[in-house]
């Protein structure tokens, strides 16, 4: 037993030993390949280059085949003094290492060979004014692209279209130099194409909350690994979605709810791109809002923006063209603020000062400037109520207001002339009702002058329907001087001052006053000549050349007829 025992030890210690062993020799260093920097080059003559040997510490010799067209220093510097090829051989023992150089006098390309499995990038030097050609032997491998010049520099870009392996030729048209460079293909990229990103809603605007984006892309070829990537302003990764295996030419949709990984939102600009295969294909850049910057809504007709106070009010210009609700009413408290719109940019949208069922107003008590500015064709105001000192709904319009309400005090919106709700329409307007006190004066007049007031609107070469004007107006011109051949007119309408030639008037009714008046000063009502101004009021207008229908005369006097003057159409009015 003892001898069995001794045995057994001396067989364990064996095979410890040999473990230690077979240790020792793994943790030995192994050796690098010897090998050279670079196995082919192009260079251009009076160009220096330096290679090198890596893998040992040996010193080599140089040497080169031609010295007349390369010639070599002790260190491996590379000089090229003539046009040709010409081989510099590193001696280490009795191994040789090789570089094979091609010289041009003008031409050359900095790789001689690349391995490729995306869109890769050379560069061909060219030190006189020519063209680079390029032949590919195989056309089914690969293709290229040229870029621009660069002082002597041009980029190239060859593009695989087939794994397999070819050789291109690029040649200097002056004097026919060329370089070959040996191209291999080991894979082909996969690349993404996208579809416009949209808002799943169709609002303009990507809100966290409120809505989410939609990408769409497909693949030009097959994919096993497909992953979607969203980065933040900062080019982090903040979002990432795992397709898996995608086929060629299949649309996949991903729905964005603005959320990194982390479930936090993102506010600001964002990127995208798909990765397949290991293959980046970017896709642009958005922005997404953390929240509604109206406190809610994404400004679609489902989903308005919902407008709160003057601040969000001033916020509709940021938006033109979304739908907006005005939720609250609105106090200006003294503050003026310039119109939100003009010629220039017109409103777009739709603002509805009623929601749900519950009709809001805005209370201006200081502000002399239109609240809207230009309602463009598109755009379109309804039920909105003013409370005014000085302010209109809008300069313009060339859409459609539509219920909306003005009350207050109006003098001069805009040199001698003005309105309840606006000064020029162009457009239709509809059920509106203006009440109050319109005033426009004009002292010691030394040239022609003409004062216009409608309770609607100056001038109306649109339609205006069914509303009503409880407007007094009140207007005076004092004459304070005889100038030859002047003119001194008033022009009062109920509904508007101008009906012009092919605007419509329709079923509106006038229960307000007009005092319009011409006065002479004291100092030339006795000069021979001088005569008082001209002054046509009527209910509806003070000047028409348009049409005027179905329109009613409520006010306490009756003798004013349909309109001060004009050649337009009048019929069944009363």
């Amino acid at each position: 037993m003892n001898h069995l025992k001794k045995k057994t030890w001396k067989y364990i210690l064996a095979l410890s030993f040999l473990v230690l062993l077979v240790s020792a020799v793994n943790i030995q260093p192994v050796q690098a390949a010897v090998k050279l920097n670079a196995s082919s080059m192009n260079l251009c003559v009076g160009e220096r280059t330096k290679l090198s040997l890596t893998g040992t510490s040996a010193k080599a010799k140089w040497k080169s085949s031609k010295p007349s067209v390369v010639k070599v220093s002790s260190t491996g510097t590379v000089a090229a003094k003539g046009v040709g090829t010409a081989t510099v051989t590193a001696v280490v023992g009795n191994k040789n290492y090789n570089c094979k150089f091609n010289v041009n006098k003008t031409f050359k390309l900095n790789k001689t060979s690349v391995s490729i499995k995306k869109n890769t990038a050379v560069t061909a030097f060219l030190a006189v004014n020519g063209a680079v050609n390029a032949s590919v032997a195989d056309k089914k491998i690969c293709s290229v692209t040229f870029g621009k010049w660069d002082g002597d520099y041009m980029p190239l870009t060859i593009v695989p279209k087939k794994v397999g392996s070819t050789t291109i030729t690029f040649t200097n048209s002056v004097n026919k130099e060329s370089c070959t460079m040996k191209v291999k293909v080991t894979a082909l990229p996969v690349n993404a194409s996208f579809q416009t990103p949209s808002v799943n809603t169709g609002a303009d605007t990507f809100i966290i909350g409120e809505n989410k984006m939609n990408f769409a892309f497909q693949l030009n070829r097959d994919a096993d690994n497909t992953v979607f990537k969203i980065y933040d302003g900062s080019g982090q990764v903040a979002r990432v979605f795992d397709i898996g295996a995608l086929d060629a030419k299949k649309v996949t949709s991903i729905l964005w709810d603005g959320l990194d990984d982390m479930g936090e939102p993102m506010n600001g600009v964002f990127k995208y791109a798909v990765v397949a295969d290991g293959n980046k294909t970017s896709g642009g850049s958005g922005t997404v809002l953390s929240s509604s910057p109206f406190g809610r809504g994404d400004g679609t007709e489902e989903n308005p923006f919902l407008v709160s106070g003057l601040a969000e009010l001033c916020l509709v210009k940021n938006y033109n063209g979304a739908h907006f609700v005005q939720d609250a009413d609105i106090d200006f408290n003294y503050t003026s603020i310039e119109p939100l719109f003009d010629d220039e940019t017109p409103f777009t949208g739709t603002y509805d000062g009623k929601y749900e069922n519950v009709s809001y107003r805005m209370v201006n008590l200081y502000g002399y400037k239109s609240v809207f500015g230009t309602i463009g064709a598109e755009g379109a105001l309804r039920n909105v109520s003013l409370n005014t000192t000085g302010s209109l709904l809008a300069d313009t319009n060339n859409g459609t207001i539509d219920s909306c309400t003005v009350s207050g005090n109006i003098l001069s919106n805009s040199g001698n002339q003005a309105a309840m709700l606006v000064v020029n329409n162009n457009g239709q307007i509809r059920n509106c009702d203006v009440t109050g006190n319109l005033t426009v004066g004009a002292e010691n007049a030394q040239s022609s002058t003409t004062l216009k007031a409608g309770g609607i609107a100056v001038k109306n070469t649109g339609m205006i329907a069914q509303c009503t004007s409880s407007v007094m107006i009140m207007q005076k011109l004092s004459i304070g001087a005889y100038v030859s051949n002047s003119a001194y007119e008033v022009y009062s309408g109920g509904i508007v001052a101008e009906n012009a030639s092919g605007a419509f008037i329709t079923q509106c009714t006038f229960t307000g006053s007009i005092d319009a008046q011409v006065t002479l000063l004291d100092a030339v009502k006795d000069v021979a000549g001088v005569q008082g101004g001209k002054i046509y009021s009527g209910y509806v207008a003070g000047s028409n050349h348009g049409y005027i229908n179905r329109c009613v005369n409520a006010s306490s006097n009756k003798e004013l007829q349909v309109q001060g003057t004009g050649i337009g159409m009048v019929s069944d009015c009363k």
